[in-house]
């Protein structure tokens, strides 16, 4: 008997051993398991960052213009040429005679003194990478006029695209301030699309216009023309631009529309192209310039022109000034520099006078 309850002893905590070390089995083996679940996701997420890393391309510069100025490194390292165009319109540093530009580093200001202003259209040739997402940079600033509506002007990209309408740089920021414009669009299969319009890019050149209106003459301080991932850009940048971004057509990085303005800044209005103003020579300029790639917009207009001339004559006839028109800030006055002579002159008579009465 006694036998029997020492075996029958010895069965019991055997058997919950038994039980004990199954349990500890199962659960070593969940651990494992989830262990390894774990490394598996983490390495998928390295995976798939990795590869939306490789996917976007790194942010380029493909072209960098200094209006009117010389070539210039900013903040940021953007490298700005020189000004290329010789000849055509005139390159002024006007904006040399301020004593700060506002909102932009100290670095910087140099790209909003200098300029390039034309009596009529003009533009750059600017040069392409194939396909991708582009953003071009435009940037302003008003030296010298103190109201709004004295400057209004359009920007016209690839000859049919209105990526900027009625830009009144005072308008925007004041007088003495960068502004700069940003504009996105996409580049495939050698078709430039923004905002549902599609046009030929040409021997891999874009174009890109200022478009002569009836307030005073379009003008451009500098751009910079910049492929890959603008998603960069905002950070890059800051956060004072107007960005002009638009839906791709076709295009795989679709974007949302984005307009951000500054603050007081006026609805888009109905472009206007009138150039009533311009001289003869400068049209026969413009028209051999553009020939027949005009956009159908500005052909419209025209015929249109001389109607809204009138109107804004008649307009302008009914206010009352408060003084003398504002003179020409870029015109250069040539009796300013006559004046000593005339001086020397005025002075030399009267002594010659008395040597030849002794």
């Amino acid at each position: 008997k006694m036998r029997g309850k020492l075996q029958g002893t010895r069965t019991t905590p055997t058997t919950a051993d038994m039980c004990n070390v199954a349990w500890k089995k199962r659960s070593f083996a969940d651990h494992l398991l989830a262990s390894w679940m774990s490394l598996f996701l983490a390495a998928l997420v390295l995976v798939s960052c990795s590869t939306r890393t490789c996917a976007a391309d790194p942010l380029k510069v493909i072209y960098a213009v200094n209006a009117g100025g010389e070539e210039h490194t900013d903040r940021n390292g953007i490298q700005y040429d020189a000004d290329p165009l010789k000849g055509i319109g005139i390159a002024s540093d006007y904006g040399k005679h301020l004593l700060m530009i506002g909102r932009v580093q100290e670095q910087d200001e140099v790209l909003y003194r200098t300029e390039r202003y034309h009596t009529t259209t003009f533009g750059y040739d600017l040069p392409s990478d194939g396909d991708g997402d582009y953003a071009l940079i435009m940037k302003f600033c008003e030296v010298y006029f103190d109201a709004p509506q004295k400057k209004v002007f359009d920007v016209l990209l690839n000859r049919k695209h209105t990526v900027v309408r009625q830009l009144d740089i005072y308008d925007q920021v004041g007088r003495g301030s960068a502004h700069d414009e940003i504009v996105y669009f996409n580049i495939n299969n050698g078709r430039l699309n923004y905002e549902g319009e599609v046009s030929d890019v040409r021997n891999g050149r874009l174009r890109l216009d200022f478009i002569k209106g009836a307030l005073d003459n379009p003008k451009i301080n500098a751009f910079a023309l910049l492929k890959g991932d603008v998603s960069q850009l905002p950070r890059l940048h800051g956060t004072e631009a107007s960005e002009r971004m638009k839906p791709e057509v076709g295009s795989t990085n679709s974007k949302l529309i984005v307009d951000q303005k500054q603050p007081g800044h006026q609805p888009e209005r109905v472009v206007r192209t009138q150039r009533d103003d311009v001289d003869e020579d400068d049209e026969d300029l413009d028209d051999e310039e553009f020939g027949d790639e005009l956009p159908d917009q500005l052909k419209e207009s025209r015929e249109h022109s001389d109607h809204s001339h009138s109107q804004q004559q008649s307009t302008d006839s009914k206010k009352s000034y408060s003084g003398p028109r504002q003179p020409n800030p870029y015109s250069m006055d040539d009796s300013s520099i006559l004046l000593p002579v005339f001086i020397a002159i005025g002075a030399f008579i009267p002594l010659l006078f008395c040597l030849c009465k002794l």
